[in-house]
């Protein structure tokens, strides 16, 4: 793979995130705590950069993985595989003893470790719209699993696991700047946008999603409302580093309020192709 790419998630892999996810717990929350765990090492990103093609790709990224400690094969993928990775680096220094946290990463579109309930519906609606749709008779996480697989990079704003998405934007902007394990996260994104150069950055959710990436992300004046109902999105401009590109924010497309039908969601993409042709 990429070596910047990965040399940059293993500068984030090997971090005690115990005391990272401690001390941003702390500082993230809207409240007093931003509902963070500390038992789950962070998730650098889901999917492998290598199969991407670069200019012709697509990012998708959410606030930051969600804490389910009973969903079947959590503590095994999520937790056991990464801890155990991190142990075997602090005994070793050998940047090899992240191989199989890599594995779980790059195969996780085609292993027991996909998330069908958050990727299927997401993976069928972004193939529609500009890769492949399902084949007659094809079930729906097929499609979906290859579209994320191929086309594409998935991460997160902030990489630890949580129940709640109770963040405040304006304190994700400030760790970003100062805070070094959310400093490291954001040289990993910066390596990932500008290796993979993806078209356009997808938000799946307008609330705290979609306010989170414009503050952090976003060029302020450039954002638009377009459509209405479960169609409306909001789009603008934004930078990951070097990488500047077109943002599409829509509603969480499995809420009621969100793009849940592929018509529902084809009419966003109209609104959104149709903003990019007009600037």
């Amino acid at each position: 793979m990429n070596t910047r790419i990965r040399q940059a998630a293993i500068d984030l892999m090997a971090r005690d995130h115990v005391n990272d996810v401690n001390r941003l717990d702390a500082i993230l929350g809207n409240q007093n705590s931003a509902t963070l765990s500390n038992r789950v090492p962070p998730n650098p990103y889901v999917g492998n950069p290598s199969n991407l093609v670069p200019g012709d790709c697509a990012a998708l990224i959410g606030i930051n993985p969600r804490l389910d400690l009973d969903r079947e094969g959590f503590q095994e993928f999520e937790i056991k595989i990464p801890t155990t990775c991190q142990a075997n680096y602090a005994r070793t220094k050998d940047g090899a003893a992240f191989n199989t946290w890599f594995d779980k990463l790059h195969n996780f579109y085609h292993s027991e470790a996909y998330y069908g309930r958050y990727f299927t519906k997401l993976g069928n609606h972004i193939g529609r719209s500009w890769f492949s749709s399902p084949q007659p008779g094809e079930p729906a996480h097929v499609n979906a699993r290859r579209v994320l697989s191929q086309h594409v990079l998935k991460i997160d704003a902030v990489p630890y696991y949580s129940v709640s998405d109770e963040m405040s934007p304006e304190k994700v902007v400030d760790a970003m700047e100062n805070d070094p394990a959310m400093m490291t996260h954001r040289r990993l994104m910066e390596a990932l946008f500008e290796e993979c150069r993806p078209r356009h950055l997808q938000v799946n959710g307008k609330g705290t999603a979609g306010k989170m990436i414009k503050a952090v992300f976003g060029e302020i004046g450039t954002f638009e409302v377009i459509g209405e109902g479960n169609s409306s999105i909001e789009a603008g401009w934004g930078a990951i580093g070097r990488h500047r590109l077109p943002i599409l924010i829509h509603g969480f497309t499995n809420s009621p309020y969100g793009p849940q039908s592929p018509e529902a969601f084809r009419a966003c993409v109209t609104n959104f192709q149709k903003w990019i042709i007009d600037q």
